[in-house]
Order: structure tokens, then sequence, then C-alpha cells
């Protein structure tokens, strides 16, 4: 008997996971470092470079996870819940599918989820591994461009009363938090 026709997609995105090392300061990944890595990326690219997903309120989207890594990712989105559909072992059947918000997307392996665009706005994809979040500002390693952010964050605290720059250290030395 062959199955059921599964229900309409309107929009289907695929998403590569990724890490790599970028020594501080350099442009290109060292692809002999194998384990310590400072970059996540979603389709070779870190935020804020990802590429929009874009969808018409009512779509029904879905979202494939392939994990390139050697680290498994928890991706999480804010403002939805979704479904986990299929992994690379096939479809998830109907009655074991609950809502989630973060789905697990173990090494070598794919997963796939739905959700149907009800509310308008931008609604943040991420893993949920802080030091993934955010890529190279964490942990103390040095912003990969090193510029000084004293007089950029000045001009943009006038736009955004609050901004706080992570500086060109990282999040090193922020502990105060503007005390």
């Amino acid at each position: 008997k062959p199955p059921p026709p599964a229900a309409r997609v309107d929009r289907h995105f695929f998403v590569m996971l990724h890490e790599m090392f970028v020594e501080p300061g350099t442009a290109t990944p060292d692809p002999n470092v194998m384990t310590d890595f400072n970059l996540f990326t979603f389709n070779g690219r870190a935020y804020p470079g990802t590429d929009a997903w874009v969808a018409k309120k009512g779509d029904r989207v879905r979202f494939t996870f392939g994990n390139l890594s050697m680290d498994s990712h928890p991706i999480h989105v804010h403002g939805y819940a979704f479904e986990e559909v299929a992994t690379d072992g096939g479809e998830t059947p109907k009655p074991a599918r609950r809502p989630e918000t973060t789905v697990n997307v173990p090494v070598g392996s794919t997963r796939t989820v739905e959700l149907v665009a009800t509310e308008p706005g931008d609604w943040a994809f991420h893993c949920h591994k802080s030091h993934h979040t955010m890529n190279p500002m964490g942990h103390s390693v040095p912003n990969m461009i090193g510029v000084s952010q004293d007089g950029p964050e000045a001009k943009i605290r006038a736009l955004l009363p609050g901004y706080m720059a992570m500086g060109e250290k990282g999040m090193g030395g922020m502990h105060d938090m503007g005390r």
C-alpha cells in the first residue's frame, strides 16, 4: 500500500550546518584544525551574513537541517513551534510528532521540521549552544576584525539607546554590562 500523500509544503529550505576554525584576525578557515572550532555556519555563512528564509503568512514551511560538522546542534526557533516530520531514517509517524521549539541534529544526520507561518515578523533560528550563537564573540576570542567600536558605538547609541557593541576583544571584559 503506498504511503498517504504528505501535506502541501509551500516553502522548503535546506540548511547545512558546519563548524570551522578561523584564526582571530584572519579571514580564511584553517582546515587542519579538526576539533577546536570558533565559527558556526548555516549554509557556509555566519550571522549576520546568513540568508533570510522568507515565507508568506499562512505558508507551510519545511526546514531540512543537515549536519556536516563534528558536533551535535540543537537548532532553536524563536516565536514559533514546529514538528519534526522526518529524519535521515525516514518520515516521523504522525502519532510521534509533537510541538517543539528545538530539534537536535546529530553529527552526520538530517532532521526535517515543519511549521505554518501564522505570525508576521523576523523569527530567529540558531544553534542553542551559546558559543555557537555568539560565534567568535564568545570565550574571549578577539573579534575577527579587531576594530575599536568606540566611534560606531556612540553613533549607534544615539539611534538605539542602551546599545552596547561587543567590542574588539569579544565578550571578554564586558562583565560589568554597562555599570
